[in-house]
Parts: C-alpha cells; sequence; structure tokens
C-alpha cells in the first residue's frame, strides 16, 4: 500500500464493510475469532493473552518498528503453533477477511484513529487505554463504534476482578452512608528524561507512520518507544497512561459520567530540568453537583503511603465511614472501628479478554466488562485534567456539548489538528 490517500482509503474500507459484517454475523461458537495486534509494547503481553484463549487466534502482529514486531511474531508461534504474519501498516489488516478484531497498543495518538477506521472496515476492536488523545476523536470513536455495530472493549482491565463490584454494592447499600468525595490515586515512582539530540530513523523503522496524524518532527528517543507517554503531541502523561485505570474504577463506582467544571494544579518536581512536558505531581479536582472527585499525582515517590497497601488505589469518603480499595481487595472504616473487608493477589488472568471474544462472537456490547462509551468517559477525565492543568484555571465544562463554554482556548484542546493525509473522517 502506498501513500495514504484519504479519498481512496476511506471508499476502500466502505466496500469492506459489508462482506466483514456478515462474516463477524455468523461466526459458530466453535470458530476462533481472528486477532490482529497493533503495537508491541503493551500488545506483546495481549499477543499472548489473546493466542492463549482456545477460541481466538493472533493471525498478524502490525507494528512501524521491525525490529520488534518480527520478534513478537516468533514468540506467538511458540505459544500457539502458528506464526502470525508481520506488518507494518495496519491498513492492511483492515483488507484481510481472517482478522475479525484488531488489539489496539499503539501510542495513545494512534489509539481513536486506529479504532475508527477498523470499525468502519468491519473489524471489532480491543483498543487500550486511554481510548483517545484528545476528547473529540474520543467522541467519534464511540460514534463510529456504534453506527457500524461494532464490539469495542477498553483496556481498563482492573475491572474484571471481582472484588470491586462486590465493594460498589455495598457502597450502594450505604456501608459508609452518603459518598461525597473519592480520590483516585497514582503513587509511584518515574525517571526523569534527560534531553536528547534528534538522530536518523534507525533501520527498520516507518517513522512517517509513526508519527502518523501528529505534526513532522525529527526522530528523537524521546519521543519513541515508552519516552512519547510524556509528550504531548503523542502521549496523555501519567494520568492518562496510568491513572486512567484508579479514575475509571472511581468513576465506574459511582456512575459518573461528564463533570460540570475541573481545576488542576500540577507541577515538574522529581522532573525539574527533565524533558517531559507534563507533569509528575498534580492534583485534579472534577466537579458534580454534590460530590467532588480528586485525582493525585506523585510520580517523584520512591515510596508507598502510610495505610496503603499499594501505590495505587481509590478512597471513597462518606458521612458515616470510608473505603479504601486497590486491585488486591478492599477495607472499611469507621471512626472507631474497622469494617469489612476482602483481601486476596490480583493477577491479570485473562477475564478481560476473554470477555471481549465472547461479546464478538455473541454481538452484544452491553456485556462488555469495558465497553467503548465508559472507556471515553474515563479518557475524557484524564483529558480535562490535563488541559485544566496547561490553562491553569478552573473550568466550567457542558456535558452535553462536551466544551467549555466559556473557554475558547481550553476548547481548542479538545481537540487537535491533524497532519495532512491523517485526518479523521467525519461519522
Amino acid at each position: 500500500m502506498g501513500k495514504w490517500n484519504r479519498r481512496d482509503f476511506l471508499s476502500g474500507v466502505t466496500a469492506a464493510v459489508m462482506p466483514s459484517l456478515a462474516i463477524a454475523q455468523s461466526r459458530s461458537a466453535n470458530e476462533k475469532v481472528g486477532i490482529a495486534v497493533c503495537g508491541s509494547g503493551r500488545g506483546a503481553s495481549l499477543a499472548r493473552f489473546f493466542s492463549g484463549l482456545d477460541d481466538s487466534q493472533v493471525v498478524a502482529i502490525c507494528d512501524v518498528d521491525e525490529n520488534r514486531g518480527r520478534p513478537l511474531c516468533e514468540q506467538i508461534r511458540l505459544i500457539s503453533g502458528k506464526q502470525p504474519d508481520y506488518v507494518m501498516d495496519f491498513r492492511y489488516l483492515l483488507e484481510r477477511s481472517d482478522v475479525d478484531a484488531v488489539v489496539v497498543a499503539t501510542p495513545d495518538h494512534w489509539h481513536s484513529p486506529i479504532t475508527i477506521h477498523s470499525c468502519m472496515a468491519g473489524k471489532d476492536v480491543y483498543v487500550e487505554k486511554p481510548l483517545s488523545h484528545n476528547v473529540a476523536e474520543g467522541r467519534l470513536a464511540v460514534q463510529i463504534a456504534r453506527k457500524y455495530k461494532r464490539v469495542v472493549q477498553h483496556g481498563t482491565n482492573l475491572r474484571a476482578s471481582p472484588h470491586y463490584q462486590e465493594a460498589w454494592k455495598l457502597l450502594q447499600k450505604g456501608i459508609i452512608g452518603k459518598v461525597l468525595m473519592a480520590k483516585a490515586i497514582n503513587n509511584q515512582k518515574r525517571p526523569k528524561l534527560k534531553d536528547r539530540a534528534d538522530e536518523p530513523v534507525p533501520a527498520g523503522v516507518n517513522y512517517d507512520l509513526w508519527l502518523g496524524p501528529a505534526r513532522k518532527q525529527a526522530f528523537n528517543q524521546n519521543r519513541f518507544h515508552g519516552s512519547w507517554h510524556w509528550m504531548q503531541e503523542y502521549g496523555t502523561g501519567d494520568i492518562g497512561n496510568d491513572g486512567v485505570h484508579q479514575i475509571d474504577l472511581g468513576r465506574w463506582a459511582l456512575g459518573l459520567k461528564s463533570p460540570k467544571a475541573v481545576s488542576c494544579s500540577g507541577a515538574k518536581l522529581g522532573w525539574q530540568g527533565g524533558a517531559q512536558e507534563f507533569p509528575d505531581a498534580m492534583v485534579v479536582t472534577w466537579e458534580y453537583d454534590d460530590f467532588l472527585y480528586v485525582f493525585e499525582q506523585r510520580d517523584f515517590t520512591p515510596y508507598r503511603m502510610t495505610g496503603h497497601r499499594l501505590d495505587n488505589d481509590n478512597i471513597f469518603y462518606g458521612d458515616e465511614g470510608f473505603m479504601m480499595i486497590d486491585r488486591d481487595g478492599y477495607r472499611v472504616f469507621y471512626r472507631d472501628q474497622k469494617g469489612p473487608s476482602s483481601q486476596r493477589k490480583w493477577v491479570d488472568q485473562g477475564r478481560h479478554y476473554q470477555n471481549f471474544i465472547d461479546c464478538v462472537k455473541s454481538r452484544k456490547h452491553e456485556d462488555l466488562i469495558a465497553d467503548i462509551e465508559e472507556g471515553h468517559y474515563s479518557s475524557l477525565l484524564c483529558h480535562l485534567g490535563n488541559i485544566a492543568y496547561f490553562t491553569g484555571r478552573r473550568l466550567e465544562f457542558d456535558p452535553r456539548s462536551e466544551t467549555f463554554p466559556s473557554d475558547t482556548q481550553a476548547n481548542e484542546l479538545l481537540h487537535r489538528q491533524y497532519r495532512e493525509g491523517f485526518e479523521l473522517p467525519v461519522s
């Protein structure tokens, strides 16, 4: 496939939709779901999970860096007995009849574009968190998934641990009274990026395709594997990288969607003088009608906090007590005594991925553990936090239009300029 021609590409996708839909709807319960994995970082773990399931098969690995993509193909062969094809350009996957679903584990700036084009091509999607690089493209991804009747699972896989649902039921029954405030905590040590000079593109890397919708820049290791998380063109900071898990859990527990206002204080404390463009310390507050939701991030922290079992968790504050919960369990506390608790070491056993395969077969997106719209709202909170940080002020937000009614500068940060040739389609 040559240079991305938007008109030709979209017309080709449209032509491919009907046969792909027919394949998805006619799949028997005994058929394996053909999976194509985009990205070989987090995608390596996902490829191994889907290769280990009885009813899915990884048929292709896609990565713009063949130095990572080709070795992963060999790893999957050792697991499944069949070596997937190596593909450098994800658009080839959309043309293949053996690809039923696309797993998106690329840098953040590619999450929504690949999801959108895959849905339009009749493919189901498992997309890593965050769903989007900005609010507007996340909403477009939801609209496209619904229009083309696609099953799209969001990669907030902590939802698959049963103790969360158990804890949410206790909250709903009033175990700590009325919940008035909640806190999501992202507390861990992240290294500082040193400034690095631009350099030639490494052999085996399609750097133009890696950039995709982002503006053209020279190659730099600080904007490549892993380090892209901390650059605004490609990543969403640690609030979108890791904090999104805890943000998603607190939102899920209380049925929260969009807030009416957001504010943020942030700074580079451990990252002073570093190349990162995002803060390593943040306190974000999302305001709802009678409730405050707070996110705390400390990426300079080499220690855990007193009373917390893990680095990242959630705390729910009620007018009668409070609940602390992390991936290993929950604990309830009252003024003079401890309440119920549950503790069990969390292990990612694949329930989230099996759930996706089950829903691909049943065509019931409503049975997904983390449907795309759930992913959109959790990602949206992350984006709003970043926008409040970069504008430096409290922002009122309209949940219906998903815009800031009285702040033109903030509204500009709800979307991005897509590089020519990589524009998104309209819904």
